[in-house]
This record gives structure tokens, sequence and C-alpha cells, in this order.
């Protein structure tokens, strides 16, 4: 399937999910395009033959990255971007095959998705983190350099 479908798809997922979880209407467009583009860079670098996991964590520092942007421009939290940034990387189908695995006594696969969705779910988690602390690095750089400028 083309990028470009993966796109579309994604950012209409995604705006559902804004308004299940009642984002603000003025952050909806912007919330699901957070979670178009965490998708897309997925499924790119995937095609690129790159693993799923770090795939995923591709797609975490992306939402992180554009969460933080979004967030400065509409001066609102970045949760919502994050939250529904994040959507489309959740493993939940590997979650549900885990369980329906260990439910059919097939314990051996159980526990091979189960870690899957751990590894996923850690690299989301890291890449939300890697994503925040370089923005706050960033803003404190410039900040003491505006800061020395103004003491000059």
């Amino acid at each position: 399937m083309p990028l470009y479908i993966h796109a579309i798809a994604s950012f209409i997922a995604s705006f559902c999910f804004c308004f299940l979880f009642s984002v603000p209407k003025q952050n909806t467009v912007l919330s699901a395009l957070c979670g178009s583009i965490s998708w897309t860079v997925l499924i790119f670098f995937q095609n690129m033959g790159v693993n799923y996991i770090f795939a995923t964590l591709a797609g975490a520092l992306a939402v992180g990255l554009l969460a933080d942007w979004f967030a400065v421009l509409q001066k609102t939290p970045v949760t919502c971007f994050i939250v529904i940034g994040t959507i489309p990387l959740v493993p939940g189908f590997k979650v549900y095959k885990t369980m329906l695995f260990f439910v059919t006594d097939r314990l051996e696969k159980g526990v091979s998705e189960g870690v899957q969705a751990a590894f996923i779910a850690v690299a989301i988690s890291i890449g939300l983190i890697i994503s925040t602390s370089a923005t706050r690095l960033i803003r404190t750089i410039k900040k003491k350099a505006a800061d020395k400028k103004t003491r000059k």
C-alpha cells in the first residue's frame, strides 16, 4: 500500500481518537497530524528494512518533537498532542495476540508476542523521553544565550 494511503488513514483514525479523548477543537487537526506523521514515519522506516521496534522508536521521536513544537505554536499543554500522536504506535494487536495465546495454552507464542509488545512500548517511551529531553536542552541553551546577549 502506498505511503500516502497510510498517512491519510492514520490521520483519519487519529482525528477520530481526538473526539474520544475530548481534545480541544483548536488542537484536533494538529493532534491528528501528529498521529499521522508518527505512523507514516514508522511505515517509512519499516519499508526501508529497519526493525519494527526501531521504526517505532523513530515514530515516537517524531511525535515528541512535533508535540513540543505544536504545543508552543498553540500555547497549550503538550499532552493532547503526545497522547493522540502515540495512538497509532501502540501495540494493541500484539497484546491481544499475547492474551489469546495464553488463553489457548500456547505459552511459547504468548511469551514471544508479549516480549515484542513490551519492547515496542519501551521504544515508544524512550523515543518520547529522548525527544522531550532534547527540546528542553535546546530551550535551555537558547535561554542562556539570550541571557548572555542581554547582559552585554
